[in-house]
């Protein structure tokens, strides 16, 4: 037999069914190949129908709701359907069992074995699973030559596994194209990508099995691992197999929890080794699956130059780079505040990847945006004139102070200007192990707690596109740090109802803590909130102290600022507020997985009784 190696020489081989394509059924593998494409592609259509329709619906009820009264909000408060809550609650947004999801399985506070899988996510990966199970198992038995058999099960192992590593790829990018075409969250996609990855460990596993066996046959073992040694073509495909097993091998949640930072670096390196393995090996030979590697290939280094490059336009502009200002907070947390060289216009909910290198040299960690300034950044005036006369107002300040002080007004003018231009970015860090305790140690360090140091963000980016504003009524909860991801959907939602631009008119923040400490994370932000026109007719506030150090702390400003001692109840929240409520309602919580459990069954809980509830969830699992 001839083939040709990666740099074009023409050589001949001899062996019969543990290289090239004899005993390879290549026409069933283009059959399974399509199939599999065919597949994904149509849950990726159903997914893309269903939001396409959840949008529909969200904008008219948005535009019907606008300016309408709670009465006239009544038909979007209950659910026309009777069929559609029972599937949002027992499929949906279903937990695997009962009621655990988001919680972890913790043998100890270092060994964390992960989470459960939806209803909806075990069922997905459980059909995918199977499927490539039956394709491997797929094979010509009525072959009366074993090696024959052996070698179509190298074949299609080998064509899954490399097939397998395009979705692979797909799904562990942060600018997955598919975030925002299809709404799916990236802890989802992270989720897919984890178990692809186990499928594709496996399947490479099989293939090299195979070849071994068949191999063995022809010669002899020691001639097998002589040829892996000697010939490119085998050299490579091992390669990229020892990769697939570090890869494996490391990635367990355990491993992957108790050293995440050495864990991201080494299954970065063994992940384009094993990519760079199986495309050589491929290429030499001219298989067709080399065109699935390249395509991955492609796709891996498309999103690696696409952070580069957010990276580059949010932190340098004009000669400048973007400043960080880190506070130690009591409650072991740090209020961390990048000032970028730019204005960015960043969506409630968003979160940003965020840089210190003086404290975790290149690693990147995810945290929702607390705090944006100026609030225009994410609340566009609802009339551009607004802009413009607060600018007007501005300059005539500026000229005043400018003559009082005999000081030339036009420098001064344009360096307030360039502060407008400008974004500042506001994080919350809770202080837990690695790079986060790292950072509040330094900052409790520095002089009133206060660190200046080199850091940049990358970002922003959703989780997924909520149409917060299409409902009447938004109940948030948060726990610990999570208060951070709501804020920004709470003053947003406050600014535009005032001028009438959502169909908001109830919000209810409910948040979490242990102690009082905490509140000083957010205290500033929230007296922005509290100022607001009409918040005392659409935001009430309940914050919920589980370990108060004594019962004066535990002190409600106002009916609409609410204190309570002991664990919030999310059952009882809304038991109280559900029959308050105005027009749709949507249930979002961010915090702890345990607390995340309790609001998922709370709200499925009233699903059934008919009233229309949204329930989203805001994640970061790993």
């Amino acid at each position: 037999m001839n083939s040709t190696d990666f740099l074009g020489h023409n050589y001949t081989y001899i062996y019969g069914y543990s290289r090239g394509l004899n005993g390879v059924n290549i026409r069933r593998d283009v059959l399974i190949t399509r199939i599999i494409c065919g597949f994904l592609g149509l849950v990726a259509v159903a997914v893309l129908l269903h939001r396409m329709y959840d949008l529909g619906a969200a904008y008219i009820r948005h535009v019907s709701c606008l300016g309408a009264t709670p009465r006239a909000q009544t038909f979007w408060s209950v659910e026309e359907r009777g069929w559609w809550p029972k599937i949002k609650r027992h499929v949906l947004y279903a937990p695997l069992f009962t009621r655990r999801h988001h919680r972890e399985f913790q043998l100890s506070s270092a060994v964390n074995m992960g989470t459960l899988p939806s209803r909806l996510q075990t069922t997905l990966l459980a059909i995918y699973l199977l499927s490539q199970v039956a394709y491997c198992t797929l094979l010509d038995y009525d072959v009366n030559e074993k090696r024959a058999l052996i070698a179509e099960l190298r074949g299609r192992s080998g064509n899954l596994a490399v097939l397998n590593m395009v979705p692979l790829f797909i799904f562990a990018g942060r600018n997955n194209i598919l975030i925002w075409l299809l709404g799916v969250s990236f802890d989802t996609y992270n989720l897919f990508h984890r178990w692809l990855g186990r499928i594709v460990a496996v399947e490479t596993v099989v293939h090299v099995i195979a070849w071994f066996i068949n191999a063995s046959d022809e010669v002899s073992l020691s001639d097998a691992f002589f040829r892996i040694r000697t010939t490119p073509f085998f050299a490579w495909g091992a390669v990229g197999t020892v990769a697939m097993i570090l890869l494996i091998s490391h990635s367990p949640s355990p491993i992957r929890h108790a050293f995440y930072e050495t864990f991201l670096h080494l299954h970065q390196l063994f992940a384009l080794t094993a990519l760079v393995g199986v495309y050589i090996h491929a290429r030499i030979d001219v298989l067709p699956q080399r065109y699935w590697a390249c395509l991955a290939m492609a796709l891996w280094a498309f999103e690696r130059s696409l952070r580069w490059i957010r990276r580059f336009y949010l932190n340098f502009h004009r000669g400048k780079m973007t400043t960080v200002l880190i506070r130690a907070m009591p409650g072991e947390a740090c209020r961390v505040t990048f000032h970028l060289p730019r204005r960015v216009h960043i969506k409630p909910g968003s979160h940003v990847y965020a840089f210190f290198p003086t404290v975790s040299w290149w690693m990147s960690h995810p945290f929702s945006v607390a705090w944006v300034d100026p609030e225009s950044c994410v609340t566009p005036p609802a009339h551009p004139a607004d802009m413009i006369q607060s600018d007007l107002e501005r300059y005539g300040s500026i000229l005043n102070r400018s003559r009082s002080e005999k000081q030339g007004s036009t420098g001064m003018y344009q360096r307030e200007l360039l502060d407008k231009h400008q974004t500042s970015v506001s994080l919350v860090v809770a202080a837990r192990s690695g790079m986060t305790r790292k950072l509040y140690n330094k900052a409790l360090t520095c002089p009133k707690g206060i660190l200046r140091t080199v850091g940049y963000i990358e970002g922003p980016y959703s989780s997924s596109e909520c149409p917060m504003g299409s409902y009447g009524t938004a109940i948030l909860f948060s726990g610990g740090a999570g208060i951070t991801h709501h804020m920004l959907y709470v003053r947003d939602l406050l600014l535009r109802a005032d001028d009438g631009y959502v169909a908001t008119q109830r919000i209810y923040l409910i948040w979490a803590i242990r102690h009082t400490d905490c509140l000083n994370w957010v205290r500033e932000w929230m007296d922005q909130i509290l100022r607001l026109p009409n918040r005392r007719q659409i935001l009430t506030i309940m914050l919920f102290v589980s370990k108060p150090r004594h019962r004066y702390e535990i002190k409600s400003p106002s009916d609409t600022v609410q204190m309570f001692p002991g664990r919030c109840r999310p059952d009882v929240v809304l038991r109280e507020a559900l029959p308050n409520r105005i027009g749709a309602t949507i249930v979002s919580v961010c915090g702890p997985g345990a607390f995340a459990d309790d609001v998922r069954s709370a709200a499925r809980m009233h699903m059934d009784q008919g009233i229309a509830i949204d329930f989203v969830e805001e994640s970061f699992t790993w």
